[in-house]
């Protein structure tokens, strides 16, 4: 299926890949896990959350 995207905003900080690896809060999330390509992963609503708060993104989710 098909997806509709957009950009929303920048983010005012870039999150290293080590510091999604070590965030308990994202524990479990696809893309920190060994062996998992750096590209388009599936992402629950509460690592995407976590994320965009490690980020400062003004954006926030219902």
């Amino acid at each position: 299926s098909l997806v509709d995207v957009e950009f929303v905003e920048k983010f005012a900080e870039e999150i290293p890949l080590h510091a999604l690896k070590h965030d308990p809060a994202l524990e479990g999330m696809r893309v920190t896990q060994k062996g998992s390509r750096l590209s388009v992963q599936p992402v629950e609503k509460k690592h995407f959350k976590r994320v965009l708060k490690m980020a400062g993104a003004r954006m926030k989710l219902r």
